[in-house]
């Protein structure tokens, strides 16, 4: 089952976590998060959906699909570095924001909210993470496989 980010808060932490958000609307097709960017913000979808993609020579790659409840921008947010991707809403969405400067205010005051919220953070990382690693083996068995069909090829065309 797919969890969403708030989950393992109670209902008086989302609160106060969603209190600290400032709520904004996209409307389909608005961009959210531009790659390259250096803003520290983390989105939090309340409504709606966005596709987060990447540029590959002239083709837009998709990269992950978030829906309700669902965080993004969380690399960003953490660490400070450029955007990754670019984020846009595929359809109207109602977004909670939050800076990096609320959640280190969150953090001296909430801290219970803030280590729960940086445990999901992990967990969310951690699973990123385990989807590249399956990815990459994918596609290094997929370009050996190839290597191995393209010498065959060469070999019987001597022939």
């Amino acid at each position: 089952m797919h969890r969403k980010f708030l989950d393992e808060l109670t209902d008086v932490e989302r609160t106060e976590f969603i209190s600290c958000c400032e709520k904004k609307v996209f409307l389909a097709g608005a961009e959210i998060v531009r790659k390259g960017d250096t803003s520290r913000e983390m989105f939090l979808i309340k409504t709606g959906s966005a596709t987060a993609s990447d540029n590959w020579d002239e083709d837009s790659v998709p990269l992950a699909i978030f829906s309700e409840w669902d965080v993004f921008g969380e690399m960003s947010f953490l660490e400070g570095s450029p955007r990754s991707a670019t984020v846009e809403a595929t359809e109207d969405s109602v977004v909670y924001v939050i800076t990096w400067e609320k959640f280190s205010e969150l953090m001296e005051s909430k801290p219970v909210i803030t280590a729960k919220i940086l445990l999901r953070f992990t967990k969310i990382l951690i699973k990123r993470l385990q989807f590249i690693d399956d990815a990459f083996t994918t596609i290094a068995v997929a370009n050996r496989d190839m290597k191995k069909n393209m010498t065959e090829m060469r070999n019987a065309l001597k022939g």
